[in-house]
């Protein structure tokens, strides 16, 4: 199963021609060693990385000159961004990014390691990341590797006792090491960021005491109204027996096709991507469903987290998926995928006649079942 760590694609405005004058904005002033004279992006990818669901985004270039160069602009809220030379390989530097002056200076050949000065809000979310955060991570990857070895080997046995006595300890003492973060620095973009990243692994309950410690101005941040949305609204308004809300997304030809024009048909919903491998291994399985239940009144409907359309469409032309397809090509941070919090796929949803969930996040055996029993001859 891929797992997606959700990450949000934020607007910025950045011309400094279209800022008023009394608006504070950010000047990003950067030195890296032997780039010479070439073209520098700013763009939203974060410090530690993105998964294959991340939609990337460029706000704004320049030309360095004589490895420096400049930006300047105005952000809404705090966010990640990052400083990138294309076609460099981990060529990015990514940093919170506030309404402030803050410098970078790097090397051509590592600009992942760039230092990122100014900016308090950066220098307190590495500091957890570098002292607290990473060390123990480090430590506990011995034992995944130990873990994963076992589990290749057949070794379940041992393999549960390692994840129960070592592995489950590590992880409790990581959530932790997040409450506390949260509780010492609430108007820490970087906390809220980390607790949203950690929502699913962790108690509910636990998360909800303490998104509620962070401060106004991070619940009310995108990534935080997101989180609110998972934790608070989510479990209540996406639920077994209620009406799903009514979607509407791009098919392969740009039309737009709204989920309650199946209204009357069971609807199988199915999250993938063209880079998923477990996806494409359940197609077969999918096929076969839809071969038995197609003219009984079964309609699959694909949604695709895809971000790149050439590739979403190579790869439903390759696997002869014959079912519509849907995708704003938004990725993980799609509205639907928000809305549903597809946070891993693939994934699948079954939607009665009468637009009503039936069942959610479930595997395609339990599917089959309810379908074998609505449908059998």
């Amino acid at each position: 199963m891929f797992l997606i760590r959700l990450t949000t694609a934020l607007l910025l405005i950045l011309s400094a021609r279209g800022i008023a004058q009394e608006k504070k904005g950010f000047t990003i002033s950067g030195k890296i060693d032997g780039i010479g004279n070439t073209k520098v992006l700013l763009g939203n990818k974060p410090d530690r990385g993105y998964a294959s669901g991340f939609k990337v985004r460029y706000f704004d270039s320049c030309m360095s000159v004589n490895d420096h160069f400049t930006f300047k602009g105005h952000v809404d809220e705090l966010a990640f961004y990052s400083i990138e030379v294309p076609d460099k390989a981990r060529g990015w530097v990514g940093f919170i990014l506030g309404n402030n002056e803050i410098k970078i200076t790097g090397s051509k050949d590592s600009i992942y390691r760039s230092a990122v000065t100014g900016s308090l809000q950066q220098d307190t979310y590495m500091h957890y990341i570098d002292k607290v955060y990473y060390p123990l991570v480090r430590e506990a990857r011995v034992y995944n590797d130990i873990a994963d070895s076992l589990r290749k080997t057949g070794d379940t046995t041992e393999k549960k006792r390692i994840e129960r006595e070592i592995i489950e300890p590590y992880n409790r003492r990581i959530e932790a090491n997040i409450y506390r973060f949260v509780e010492e620095h609430p108007s820490n973009f970087g906390a809220l960021y980390e607790l949203q990243g950690h929502s699913k692994y962790i108690p509910i309950d636990s998360a909800k005491k303490y998104f509620l410690k962070l401060s106004d101005e991070m619940q009310q941040n995108t990534v935080g109204r997101r989180l609110k949305y998972e934790l608070f609204d989510y479990p209540e308004l996406i639920s077994v027996k209620k009406p799903i809300p009514d979607f509407s997304l791009p098919d392969t030809t740009n039309m737009i096709r709204c989920i309650s024009e199946f209204r009357g048909k069971y609807v199988l919903l199915d999250f993938w991507a063209s880079w998923c491998g477990p996806c494409i291994d359940e197609l077969p399985a999918v096929k076969r469903l839809d071969s038995l239940y197609g003219t009984k009144g079964l309609q699959v409907l694909g949604v695709s987290l895809d971000t790149k359309r050439d590739l979403w469409m190579q790869a439903i032309i390759k696997h002869n998926i014959t079912w519509p397809n849907l995708s704003d090509l938004e990725g993980a941070d799609g509205a639907v995928s928000t809305m549903l919090q597809i946070t891993a796929i693939p994934a699948k949803f079954l939607i009665g006649p009468g637009g009503n969930i039936i069942l959610k996040n479930a595997s395609l055996p339990e599917i089959e079942k309810f379908l074998q029993s609505k449908m059998a001859d």
